[in-house]
């Protein structure tokens, strides 16, 4: 299977989702486009208000909060003590389970929603096919998955020069220094924040489009449909990836 090398980090989401972290990403912006992102992605899998979500992982809660708040009954999971309690500090209303995503509690959700390229972290390839499908034995028949992530077309439309084989990119933003090592024999991104005396490393596993919609076919979707964002929009390399299975 492609990627099947063992992941560097893999304890790495337990020791980078501190109390650090999520001001470290709001400088960067990445949480500016949740509320937006959210609408989309109810109109693009047509989910009925009050349907059964999982949030896989769920970090802090910014997604789940705001399904919460638009009626939805949102379960949320994470193997990160730090952002299971910060999440249900800040969405009581909202159940959320420190868990493995391989284990993730309760049955019969109408999506499960594993956002922000947090697909790839587990130790090998075949943990993260095992996630998948776990993740369908717990969707009602009908229900969808729905994944937003980095594939490796994107990471190297982004990054790679020619037919280099190791590709390293350091930038600067508000504060925020971020070093990256994309390891293209390995498919590996390893990826560093630095803000202040914060410093803190993330090790994902980069998958193409086609080995990924083979690997939701495996765990048992079907009607498997790529875009190029929550808004429906065209597949493009140059753009990171929502896919949408669904349970038949």
């Amino acid at each position: 299977m492609q990627g099947d090398e063992q992941n560097p980090g893999t304890m790495w989401p337990i020791d980078f989702f501190d109390s650090g972290f999520e001001e470290t990403f709001r400088l960067l912006g990445k949480y500016d486009s949740t509320e937006r992102d959210v609408a989309n992605l109810i109109e693009l899998v047509d989910l009925p208000r009050g349907a059964r979500v999982l949030d896989v992982p769920c970090g802090w809660g910014r997604h789940s909060g705001v399904l919460n708040w638009l009626g939805y009954d949102v379960v949320g999971v994470d193997a990160s003590p730090s952002q299971i309690a910060r999440a249900r500090q800040k969405w009581p209303s909202v159940e959320f389970h420190l868990a493995d995503m391989r284990a993730a509690p309760g049955t019969a959700y109408g999506a499960v929603l594993n956002l922000w390229t947090s697909f790839g972290s587990l130790p090998s390839a075949s943990d993260d096919a095992d996630a998948l499908a776990h993740w369908c034995s717990i969707t009602e028949v009908g229900g969808a998955l729905v994944m937003e992530l980095t594939t490796r077309e994107y990471a190297e439309a982004s990054n790679r020069k020619g037919a280099e084989t190791v590709t390293y990119k350091r930038v600067t933003h508000n504060g925020v220094t971020e070093r990256a090592k994309f390891d293209w024999n390995a498919g590996l991104s390893v990826n560093t924040y630095v803000r202040g005396g914060w410093e803190r490393t993330c090790v994902t596993r980069l998958y193409e489009r086609p080995v990924l919609a083979s690997m939701l076919r495996n765990a048992g979707y079907a009607n498997i449909e790529i875009f190029g964002g929550f808004d429906g929009s065209p597949v493009q390399d140059d753009r990171r990836t929502v896919f949408v299975a669904r349970r038949p």
